[in-house]
């Protein structure tokens, strides 16, 4: 497939394009990113001056996983697209599903053009050190951590103030006893 056509005018793009301003806060990791209606906001003018439309299909497999996929369609009618990154919700819910939507389509997006939409941190989250107990697991439970990451997207998108306990309130309306201890005990650790 030829690509000669989008190439040039992503060149473009890649010339005008800005990161997008880093205007949420995840307070359990202590840093900033751009929620997807930033990012959108950010890329779609100079995608469409360059004539390229944006499409991010969403969709499901029958074992419950989600999945994005983006395209970028050049006037010319050639076209650049991902794979499918497939997702988990962490609750077969609305809410759980449209989070993992919102989560991948975020990161797809600003892979694909290039851009930035988050503090770097130089890979200190990744490579956090194991507990000297010789455990593979870290001392954060990875469970309420990808919980309130959810939660924390959910108030940004909803122009709430993201503290401690407004993640708790928004935990006490999504998840069960068990789950709400394990973001108190989370975002106690912090």
């Amino acid at each position: 497939m030829e690509i000669k056509n989008i190439a040039a005018a992503l060149l473009e793009v890649q010339r005008k394009i800005k990161n997008p301003s880093n205007t949420a806060v995840n307070p359990f990791f202590r840093s900033k990113y751009a929620p997807l209606p930033d990012i959108l906001n950010c890329v779609r003018p100079i995608l469409t001056e360059n004539g390229i439309l944006l499409i991010q299909n969403t969709g499901s497999n029958e074992a419950g996983d989600v999945y994005v996929q983006t395209k970028l369609i050049h006037t010319s009618g050639e076209v650049i697209e991902t794979d499918k990154l497939l997702l988990k919700p962490e609750k077969n819910t609305a809410q759980g599903i449209g989070s993992a939507i919102t989560y991948g389509r975020r990161y797809q997006l600003t892979a694909l053009l290039g851009i930035s939409s988050e503090d770097d941190d130089d890979g200190n989250i990744a490579s956090k050190a194991r507990p000297k107990d010789g455990s593979n697991h870290s001392q954060d439970d990875a469970e309420a951590v990808k919980w309130i990451a959810e939660i924390t997207e959910m108030l940004v998108a909803k122009n709430f103030n993201v503290n401690e306990n407004a993640i708790i309130s928004k935990a006490k309306q999504l998840y069960n006893g068990q789950q709400i201890k394990r973001i108190e005990d989370q975002l106690k650790r912090k």
